[in-house]
């Protein structure tokens, strides 16, 4: 079964006893709404200035995250607590090449500071070597977000330098 079939399942091998990591659903709009509006995310993931956040973009955001996955162009992932299914946050891979992608990743602010997003980056690890077949995944970190710093490092990953004022870390595959 490849990496897009398995998707179909509820998260097997993409669970650890916390987490889960899924497909977006059309339901978590509403939820995906309450992360536009929060100014740490928007400032992360630089929102333009102007933008109001809605229902309807929420939801043209989860079809076009399942055009690309389709695609290959990116791999986007819910993060949701393996006891209720609620969405905590968002793992991303966007392949950069055949053999790197970019790892992205955040948590609602109720979420933050539990380790989540260690545990998705974790897991979305194990998914770019062990199902995408990537041999490096690089993470792009501003140097205030002390949190996102921390996932890195705590995941395995070396800082490898400065990029546009950003500090860029990556790991490589086992051997």
């Amino acid at each position: 079964m490849d990496s897009l079939e398995a998707d179909k399942d509820s998260g097997v091998g993409r669970r650890d006893s916390a987490i889960i990591l899924s497909l977006f659903r059309h339901a978590d709009a509403r939820v995906l709404l309450e992360a536009d509006a929060d100014p740490e995310h928007r400032r992360r993931f630089d929102f333009p200035a102007n933008f109001k956040p809605s229902l309807r973009h929420s939801e043209e955001v989860i079809a076009r995250w399942k055009v690309e996955r389709l695609s290959r162009k990116r791999f986007p992932y819910a993060v949701r607590n393996a006891a209720t299914g609620e969405l905590l946050g968002g793992v991303e891979l966007l392949p950069l090449s055949d053999d790197v992608a970019n790892i992205s990743y955040w948590t609602y602010p109720q979420s933050r500071r539990l380790g989540i997003a260690s545990r998705a980056v974790s897991l979305a690890l194990r998914l770019a070597f062990s199902e995408f077949g990537f041999r490096a995944v690089r993470a792009v970190v501003d140097p205030d977000n002390v949190g996102s710093r921390r996932v890195a490092i705590a995941n395995g990953f070396s800082e490898i330098g400065m990029h546009d004022g950003r500090i860029r870390y990556v790991i490589y595959a086992p051997q």
